[in-house]
């Protein structure tokens, strides 16, 4: 028997060759998976209001994130601030076509009626007199005028019964949980005062309700919705006139009432709308103008204090404004910006085709303490991506915020949207493809 001589050469031939072909198949079809990292935790818990408020809430104004809280998801009477939920309305009716401002509305017997209660905010109105819609818009966030805020429901669903069923449902609409709120009329009264007109099947005691989560999500949207709202708030003073009888009733504002009551605050609120009912004490809701720190915050207090004693109220709106605003701070991401984990998009294994992202935004948002730096996801390979232009947007995900609490319907910053900085095209060329590979 011959025996076969041992070749070194053949072998190394032969390694030679298995190591090209593994080689050649993991840098044609094999890619690195990504590196996940994950900077230590931003907990942007709200921090924890301590006042003798039923509830209390602070929202900073641009990004819709909660920063302080009281029972935010207590379910509360919110009296006449349920009128911010009937200005929404009538504005979409207003953009929609549906009315107009110079539509004239008729004061029937009932409401004029209304407009006399003594246990009410009103403006007297005339029995068959006609009102601008401009004209009750004003009365009803003005000075919180009640009989014109019901006409005001009235002009957009026709009675208070259906105009109920569409405050409920925009409510839901805005992502609002049913469980935190329940509209019965336009204004927040009674439902024993609409006469006539008040809902079958409820209680007469029966008044709106809503959490301060949810009230303050209502005037989120209204004041970004149809930011005209505003203009008209900050009117300096409420002068309705009464073509028919050629009488004017002048009254200053509440908006600046309450500016002139927190004036040493060193603060200026740029919208302003209380409630009062014996059922819901005080309720203030207000938005400031920018302030020190170029914020901009929503503050909300409900049963602060007594119906009939609105100032501690209306101070404490203030006052939790300030504790937020010192007690915590507001991180800014500028748009172009890296972000550690998400700061590339390998789409082959050569640093060729490695795209560096970058915010295409400019990121805000608030903590009390800790770190501020953000990590985000890594971006998987894409053997569908073939080329990457400049300025391409692609949307990673943050992985490292906790506890974070933002308005309903307000999307926080946990997806964020990076950009290329560089355009690239993949080559689909097996042969340079390994070339690469190898002298990467």
């Amino acid at each position: 028997m011959i025996r076969k001589q041992f070749r070194p050469f053949n072998f190394l031939i032969i390694f030679a060759l298995l190591f090209l072909l593994v080689s050649f198949l993991i840098a044609v079809f094999v890619n690195n998976k990504a590196t996940r990292i994950k900077l230590p935790t931003i907990d942007g818990r709200p921090i924890q209001l301590k006042t003798k408020a039923a509830s209390a809430l602070v929202v900073n104004f641009k990004s819709g994130q909660v920063i302080a809280e009281k029972n935010p998801n207590k379910k509360l009477a919110i009296a006449s601030t349920s009128k911010l939920l009937t200005a929404y309305l009538v504005l979409k009716a207003i953009h929609e076509g549906k009315l107009s401002w110079n539509k004239k509305i008729k004061a029937n017997q009932e409401i004029y009626q209304l407009s006399k209660n003594p246990d009410l905010m009103n403006v007297t109105l005339y029995k068959n007199g006609s009102y601008t819609i401009r004209q009750l818009m004003n009365s009803t966030l003005l000075i919180s005028t009640n009989a014109t805020g019901i006409l005001l429901g009235d002009a957009v669903s026709g009675n208070q019964t259906k105009f109920a069923e569409l405050m409920n449902k925009t409510a839901a609409s805005f992502g609002i949980p049913k469980s935190e709120f329940k509209f019965y009329n336009a204004v927040g009264i009674s439902n024993s005062y609409l006469g006539s007109g008040k809902l079958k099947g409820v209680s007469d005691q029966a008044e709106n309700l809503a959490s301060s989560k949810a009230l303050a999500t209502i005037a989120y949207r209204l004041f970004t919705d149809y930011p005209e709202v505003i203009k008209i708030i900050q009117q300096p003073e409420l002068n309705f006139y009464d073509s028919n009888k050629k009488t004017s009733f002048k009254s200053a504002t509440t908006l600046n009432t309450f500016n002139s009551e927190i004036s040493k605050m060193k603060m200026k609120f740029i919208a302003a709308k209380n409630g009062a009912s014996k059922k819901a004490g005080s309720v203030m809701l207000g938005l400031t103008d920018k302030l020190g720190n170029n914020q901009q915050y929503l503050s909300i207090v409900m049963n602060g204090s007594s119906y009939d004693d609105p100032l501690p109220t209306w101070n404490l709106t203030a006052k939790i404004v300030q504790q937020a605003a010192k007690e915590g701070r507001n991180v800014v991401l500028k748009k172009g910006s890296s972000i550690t984990g998400a700061d590339k998009l390998t789409l082959q294994k050569t640093e060729l085709y490695q795209v560096p992202l970058k915010t295409a935004s400019k990121l805000v948002f608030w903590l009390q303490k800790g770190s501020k730096a953000v990590s985000a996801d890594p971006f998987p390979y894409d053997k569908k991506l073939s080329e990457i232009k400049s300025g391409q947007v692609f949307y990673g995900r943050i992985n490292n915020f906790k506890n974070f609490n933002y308005l309903y319907g307000v999307k926080g910053p946990e997806k964020i949207k990076l950009q290329a900085t560089k355009s690239t095209k993949v080559t689909n060329d097996w042969i340079i493809r390994y070339w690469r590979w190898l002298i990467h």
